[in-house]
């Protein structure tokens, strides 16, 4: 949202907004111009164009009752970010379970290497751009399609990419075949795309060899149709990594991109925060942050850091709705018992009233009898953690508000 607010503003547009609490975010959509209001004082809506309603928001919200109060037009988040890709030429949009935001960060960062000046909708923060909005010219534009609620139906891309398919935001979707259903629609509107091969009938064009990583990075030998492609150096860590840079590469090679560019897109990519970003203390333990949030994904960089942990592994984890920790109960179980310690944080609701069967107490309750495991409401937990030594790592997972609240100060 606050992407498509920055980009609507930079393109000549009276843009406003609300917001429940203050950020970083807010503080620079309001550096920008935009009035971001924080109390429920919708008056700024009279006169507006179009109202755009997060997915977040229910439709019995006090805002969105106001807007319908004036008769307003109310569109969603997906809705305006196919209006918006419409006004480009090319439209390269990264859709999937896993992997979306690193996979679009690393098609820009290849982009803007060869200079080609995409515009870049990301729903992550760029840690070269410190922003999740790349502003270039009506050539390429570079979005994250996000498939809740259909958001990324909204799109008919030149480009589609589908990493992967699993089933999530059941709370809408209800089953895995209507997921499915709806990512085989995305891809039936894209003119060229890239999806596992249970969904479009053929392979990747690109393959590898040579795999090899440690606490640096990953390095590998890149193949196109068996034949030796490139060599690669990447600061990423773990194979789910592996997929997106592949994907990078083929829709890069796609467009014509120079493979000098590209290796040098790659080997220069500073990452997103909030995905596997890493803090050195000196007392040599190492403070890891990682958006995963779904058993898939945690199961995914629990391992990487296992693999490459020398001393004890610690994993926070804050849940990310009630419905998800419901419906994936015993998966969230199994996957944080490969770390030494786990400390479950309450629940970040989001969207949702509680529910105590998919609460993170319940969680920690189940964990408590199969290994190390705490509860902790405190934002300052980091802090009180006096035990770690050289090589332990501390791996905070999830989606919610820890990350924005949490003291980043280990004793």
């Amino acid at each position: 949202m606050s992407a498509l607010a920055l980009l609507l503003k930079h393109n000549g547009n009276e843009v406003a907004g609300y917001d429940a609490v203050k950020s970083e975010i807010t503080h620079k959509l309001e550096q920008q111009g935009i009035n971001v209001n924080y109390i429920d004082d919708f008056s700024q809506m009279q006169g507006s164009d179009v109202v755009v309603v997060s997915s977040a928001i229910s439709q019995e919200d006090k805002g969105v009752l106001y807007a319908k109060s004036l008769g307003l037009q109310l569109i969603s988040r997906g809705e305006l970010l196919g209006r918006i890709s419409r006004k480009y030429e090319n439209v390269i949009a990264v859709s999937g379970a896993h992997g979306k935001t690193t996979t679009t960060a690393l098609i820009a960062k290849i982009f803007k290497t060869a200079k080609l000046n995409p515009t870049v909708h990301i729903g992550g923060i760029l840690a070269e751009e410190k922003s999740n909005l790349v502003v270039g010219d009506k050539h390429f534009f570079i979005t994250e399609a996000c498939e809740y609620k259909d958001n990324f139906l909204y799109l008919n891309p030149t480009f589609g990419v589908v990493l992967n398919v699993e089933a999530e935001h059941l709370d809408y979707f209800k089953t895995f075949e209507n997921v499915k259903k709806s990512f085989r629609q995305f891809i039936s509107q894209s003119q060229n795309y890239i999806a596992p091969y249970e969904f479009s009938g053929k392979r990747s064009l690109f393959s590898f060899e040579n795999y090899s990583e440690d606490i640096k990075g990953m390095q590998f030998d890149c193949f196109k149709n068996g034949e030796k492609y490139l060599t690669i150096k990447s600061n990423l860590h773990g194979k789910h990594n592996l997929q997106n840079i592949l994907t990078a590469v083929e829709v890069s090679d796609f467009y014509g991109v120079d493979k000098q560019y590209i290796q040098q897109g790659l080997a220069n990519f500073k990452g997103v925060q909030r995905r596997f970003e890493k803090y050195e203390f000196t007392n040599g333990s190492t403070l890891i942050f990682d958006y995963a949030h779904h058993p898939t994904e945690i199961k995914k960089v629990v391992t990487t850091v296992r693999n490459i942990c020398k001393g004890k592994l610690v994993v926070v984890f804050q849940p990310h709705t009630y419905s998800r920790t419901k419906a994936f109960f015993s998966d969230f179980v199994e996957c944080l018992k490969f770390a030494d310690k786990a400390i479950i944080f309450k629940t970040y609701s989001a969207r949702e009233l509680f529910d105590m069967e998919g609460d993170a107490f319940r969680l920690y309750e189940v964990l408590k009898g199969e290994m190390s495991c705490q509860y902790s409401e405190d934002y300052h937990l980091l802090n009180a953690m006096n035990d770690l030594e050289k090589d332990d790592v501390v791996l905070v997972l999830g989606a919610g508000d820890f990350y924005d609240k949490c003291d980043l100060t280990i004793n």
